[in-house]
């Protein structure tokens, strides 16, 4: 299997690099170049790429607002942001958007390549480094809000809750509940039900704001 991914950003170096480490794995082609993102959107339009890797801080159309055009177009597109900010706001507005996958630009070389073969799965990433700062920061008034509706869940929806904030795979969370990604997928959407979640994202945001 090989995937196509278009990478866009603003430094020429820091484009060349990425490149690079990207196609170091040979199952992964990078077959357009954006400078920002308006030239993004239009090289998604032209080479349908499998994957999209977009730096946020771009001129003309930044990485969120190219990744909200794109999937307006094509709400399963998996697409990846590059950020240099720890800033809860704008991953949660990535995950508003719809964007699976969340880097650090410093730890894009280490990440990149198993954030895409992620995303391309269906799943979402975010930098080690960014889950464990944004867990610390999160804060209790949305958890006391929405302390009623997590009475809802069982033992076993509320533990799963947990581990969605941790941002584990279903296969992870099958692997050490010792139960089958189909039963994690069944809990996934009766706690979604039972929360009146809907969207892309929309239980990952509420697990995050909610983590106990």
């Amino acid at each position: 299997m090989n995937l196509n991914i278009l990478i866009a950003d603003d430094h020429p170096i820091f484009l060349k690099g990425l490149r690079e480490v990207i196609e170091s794995d040979k199952d992964l082609t990078v077959v357009a170049e954006a400078p920002n993102g308006m030239a993004a959107v239009d090289a998604f339009h032209r080479v349908k790429p499998d994957v999209i890797v977009l730096d946020i801080d771009m001129p003309k159309m930044n990485g969120l607002e190219a990744a909200e055009k794109i999937l307006e177009q094509k709400e399963d597109q998996p697409i990846i942001v590059l950020t240099m900010h720890k800033d809860k706001a704008l991953f949660m507005k990535s995950l508003e958007i719809g964007v699976l996958g969340y880097l650090l630009k410093e730890n894009a070389v280490l990440d990149v390549i198993a954030a895409i073969y992620n995303v391309f799965d269906g799943n979402s990433y975010i930098s080690p480094e960014l889950s464990v700062h944004l867990l610390k920061k999160n804060k209790s008034v949305r958890r006391e809000k929405n302390g009623n509706l997590l009475e809802l869940l069982t033992p076993s929806e509320k533990k799963i809750l947990k581990m969605i904030a941790e941002y584990k795979t279903s296969k992870e969370i099958a692997d050490e509940l010792f139960i089958s990604e189909k039963t994690v997928f069944n809990h996934r959407m009766n706690i979604s039900k039972k929360l009146n979640l809907t969207g892309k994202n929309s239980l990952l945001r509420f697990a995050i704001e909610n983590q106990q």
